[in-house]
């Protein structure tokens, strides 16, 4: 007989500390308050998350097409307003995806904002890489 175990799939709640946690872990990632009451998270001073820091739960993630479809059909997950044409979504619930899925999902953000860095910043950061 063979035995499968199913891992819990059930979705935590997510902190701001363990989105901070995730984010600053991202290599040149750097944190600070905009627009009064979000903490983002940027590389090469442009954003890959945010997240709200006093009202209600919400974080922005930048998201490949198909994600951002997938993704905007969950409960708790919306297109950003001003945003969703550049596939900008907003989690609205801590609880809309799981551990491995917030992690995932913001390292995806940071790699689609790294993409698009200019050469000259992403040629920075190997420089400073090896000092």
């Amino acid at each position: 007989m063979l035995a499968v175990i199913v891992k819990n799939s059930s979705n935590i709640r997510m902190t701001i500390e363990d989105i901070r946690n995730i984010c600053i872990s991202l290599p040149h990632a750097t944190e600070d308050i905009k627009y009064g009451t979000d903490l983002c998270f940027s590389i090469g001073n442009k954003i890959f998350c945010g997240t709200r820091i006093e009202g209600p739960f919400r974080t922005g993630i930048k998201c490949n097409e198909s994600d951002f479809s997938d993704l905007i059909e969950r409960q708790g997950i919306v297109p950003m307003p001003r945003l969703s044409t550049t596939y900008w979504i907003r989690i609205e619930k801590d609880n809309a995806l799981s551990s491995f899925e917030w992690k995932h999902y913001i390292k995806k953000s940071y790699d689609l904002i790294m993409a698009g860095l200019p050469k000259k910043i992403k040629h920075s950061f190997t420089q400073s890489h090896g000092k």
